[in-house]
C-alpha cells in the first residue's frame, strides 16, 4: 500500500509541477527526496539508500562529459558554418509538393548527424517551419515530419545520447545496436516517406521560397572545409570509433574551422563553447544561435538526479509488484508488447525520456530472453513514443523550438509506425519458432537472441 501511496504521489508531483511550469530538475529532486523518505519509513537506513542512488547514478556517469562535449559541438558547428552549409545545400530540395517529404528527410539527416532531436529542431526544424510558412504550406504536416525526422536520429545516431544510455544500461554495444535499428527502422521510414509524398501532393504550397539560403551565404563561407566537422562525425562513425572520440574529434575540427574560414578569433573560441553562440548578423540569428556547455546544464541535471531513481527502486522494492505484472504481461502476449505498455506508462509519468528509459529498463528486466533483445525493444518503443505524449518535455521542446503547431504530434507517422511494426515482428517472433534464423528476419535486424525461446533465461521465464 505504501508503494502505492509513494507513486501515486509522485505522478501527481510530475503532473502538478509541469502544469504550473515548475523546472524539471526540481520536480525530480523532490521525487527524489519523495522516494528517500518512503525508504526511511520502511526501515532502510540513510547510508543504504545512498550508496543505491550512488551506484545507479554510476552507471551513467560517462554520460555527463558526453554532454559537454555535444554543447561545445553544437555551438562549434554552428560558428564553424558547418550547419549553415547543410542547410543550404538541403534548401535546394525544398520545392512546393515536397516540402512534407522534404521536411522529413532533411530533419532525418540533420538528426543523424547531431544525434540529438532538439538540436535538429533548433536548427533544420527551425529553417523546414520558416519555408514551409513562406510556401504556404500546411504548418501542421510539416510540424509532424520535423517531430519524426528529429527522432529518427535521436534513436539510432552514434551521437544520440539516448542510444548510449540505452547501451550502458544494457550492457551491449552500442554500434551493434545502431545496425540492428537501422534496419529495423527501414520499413517504418520507407512508409513514412510514402504518406508524407502523397499529402505533400494535396497540401503543398504555391508560392516561391524564401531567400534563407542566400541569408546564410552572406553571413558564413560555405563549402566542403564548412561540412568537414559533419564529414568527420560520418567517416568515424562508419569506423564504429568511440562516440566521445568522434565527438571531440569533430569539435577540434570545427573549432579549427572557426578561425581558419569563419574568421572566429581564437580568445573567443572558449566562451563561445561554455556559452553558446551568437550571430554577428541579425538576420540569422533566430536560426543559428545556440549550443554551448551552459545550454546543456539542464538536461545534465535530469539525468544526474533521475539516475539515482533506479538504485532506490531496487533497494525498496518500490516497483517489485509492477515488474511482476509486466513480466506476466509479456509472457502472456509478447516480450516487446511488455515493454511496449510499459514504455507508454513510463513515458506519460516521467514527462522526459531520460527518465522514461530508466524506468522502463527497470521495469522489463525479465521480459526478453536477452540485454541485446531488449535494447533493441527499449529503441523501439520508450525512445520513439515519449515525444508524443503532448506534455513530455521531448515533445514540447521539439515543437517549441522549431515553431511548429502542437497539434504537429498527429502527424509524426515515424513515431507510430516503428512501434506498431516492431509489435508485428514480435507477433511473428511469437507463432513462427523458426523465423528468428531466417535471413528475412537478419534482413529486418532480428537475431536469434530476439526470440525469448532460444535464450536460457527466456526458457526459464516461459
Amino acid at each position: 500500500m505504501a508503494e502505492h501511496v509513494a507513486l501515486v504521489a509522485f505522478v501527481v508531483l510530475l503532473v502538478g509541477g509541469t502544469a504550473v511550469s515548475v523546472p524539471l530538475p526540481a520536480i525530480l529532486a523532490c521525487g527524489l527526496a519523495l522516494f528517500v523518505g518512503h525508504g526511511l519509513a520502511q526501515g532502510v537506513h540513510l547510508r543504504d539508500l545512498a550508496r543505491a542512488a550512488a551506484g545507479s547514478a554510476r552507471s551513467v556517469g560517462g554520460m555527463l562529459a558526453l554532454f559537454v562535449v555535444v554543447g561545445a559541438l553544437a555551438a562549434s558547428w554552428r560558428a564553424a558554418g558547418t550547419i549553415a552549409t547543410i542547410v543550404c545545400w538541403s534548401s535546394a530540395l525544398i520545392r512546393p509538393g515536397t516540402a512534407i517529404v522534404a521536411s522529413f528527410l532533411m530533419c532525418c539527416l540533420m538528426s543523424m548527424l547531431l544525434g540529438t532531436a532538439f538540436g535538429t529542431a533548433a536548427t533544420m526544424g527551425v529553417i523546414c517551419m520558416a519555408i514551409a510558412h513562406a510556401m504556404g504550406a500546411n504548418e501542421l504536416l510539416v510540424g509532424g515530419a520535423v517531430l519524426s525526422g528529429c527522432y529518427f536520429g535521436d534513436r539510432c545516431s552514434p551521437m544520440s545520447t539516448s542510444a548510449v544510455l540505452v547501451s550502458r544500461l544494457t550492457g551491449t554495444d552500442l554500434f551493434d545496436n545502431v545496425g540492428r535499428m537501422l534496419r529495423t527502422g527501414l520499413v517504418p521510414f520507407a512508409l513514412s516517406c510514402v504518406a508524407y509524398a502523397a499529402l505533400g501532393t494535396v497540401f503543398g504550397g504555391g508560392t516561391a521560397l524564401a531567400g534563407i539560403g542566400s541569408r546564410l551565404a552572406g553571413t558564413y563561407s560555405i563549402g566542403w572545409a564548412s561540412a568537414l566537422p559533419a564529414l568527420v562525425v560520418v567517416v568515424l562513425s562508419l569506423m564504429r570509433m568511440n562516440v566521445l572520440v568522434t565527438m571531440s574529434a569533430s569539435l577540434a575540427f570545427a573549432c579549427a574551422t572557426c578561425v581558419l574560414c569563419q574568421g572566429v578569433s581564437p580568445a573567443a573560441l572558449p566562451g563561445m563553447l561554455v556559452f553558446g553562440y551568437q550571430a554577428s548578423q541579425a538576420a540569422v540569428a533566430r536560426i543559428m544561435d545556440g549550443g554551448g556547455v551552459v545550454s546543456m546544464a539542464n538536461v545534465m541535471a535530469v539525468i544526474a538526479i533521475s539516475s539515482c531513481y533506479a538504485g532506490i527502486f531496487r533497494r525498496t522494492g518500490l516497483i517489485d509488484g509492477a515488474e511482476g505484472a509486466v513480466t506476466r504481461l509479456s509472457q502472456h502476449s509478447t516480450p516487446f508488447f511488455g515493454v511496449l505498455a510499459t514504455s507508454v506508462a513510463s513515458c506519460m509519468v516521467a514527462c522526459n525520456q531520460t527518465l522514461a528509459i530508466m524506468l522502463t529498463r527497470e521495469l522489463c528486466g525479465n521480459t526478453e530472453g536477452s540485454e541485446k533483445a531488449l535494447a533493441l525493444d527499449l529503441e523501439n518503443s520508450v525512445v520513439i513514443i515519449s515525444p508524443l505524449v503532448p506534455w513530455s518535455i521531448s515533445n514540447v521542446a521539439v515543437l517549441t523550438s522549431a515553431g511548429a503547431p502542437a497539434l504537429s504530434l498527429a502527424a509524426a507517422a515515424f513515431c507510430y509506425l516503428l512501434p506498431l511494426w516492431t509489435l508485428c515482428i514480435s507477433v511473428r517472433l511469437r507463432h513462427d519458432a523458426g523465423f528468428a534464423s531466417t535471413r528475412q528476419a537478419e534482413l529486418l535486424g532480428i537475431t536469434p537472441a530476439d526470440d525469448v525461446r532460444l535464450s536460457g533465461r527466456g526458457a526459464a521465464l516461459s
